[in-house]
């Protein structure tokens, strides 16, 4: 009898053993599982986030705009266009920043203005791919808005 006892206790640790390895293996797993969810895909960019990266601009009258953002400077080409330039970056506050022609590499010189020539832009709403940005600037009244679509959110290697 008391070898039967013996033998269903060792039995029962054993058991019990296996279940606890099981469930660490088991929470291992589903962990491994979130953070690969979490780097793969990502968190919604914030504003902060869009400081820098590699961004374009689709839009029916203008072709494509391809933009690619460093801290202080913005670099923008519009082959339908015809224009390729350099802006300085001013951040107003983290969603907010100003944009002053810096340097024509190419297109119509019209394009730099007389050198007063400022484009603030304000990020509004942000999605995962894109977000949509609000401009006024020294070029007219009103605001126009328009889609950015977001293609790299790391800083571009030049």
């Amino acid at each position: 009898m008391q070898s039967a006892y013996y033998f269903s206790t060792k039995s029962y640790k054993l058991n019990t053993l296996i279940i606890t390895r099981m469930k660490l293996k088991f929470s291992t797993v589903i962990l491994i599982a979130q953070m690969f969810a979490f780097s793969v895909c990502g968190q919604k960019p914030t504003c902060k986030s869009l400081h820098t990266g590699s961004f374009k601009v689709p839009t029916k009258d203008a072709g494509t705009t391809y933009i690619k953002r460093t801290a202080k400077e913005q670099y923008e080409k519009n082959d339908y266009l015809g224009y390729e330039l350099i802006l300085s970056v001013t951040w107003i506050d983290d969603c907010t920043y100003e944009l002053r022609p810096k340097k024509l590499i190419k297109g119509d010189p019209a394009i730099m203005g007389d050198g007063t020539n400022v484009v603030r832009t304000k990020i509004k709403k942000i999605s995962a791919n894109s977000y949509i940005a609000e401009t006024t600037g020294s070029y007219g009244e009103g605001t126009v808005d328009f889609v950015v679509d977001i293609i790299d959110e790391k800083p571009p290697s030049e």
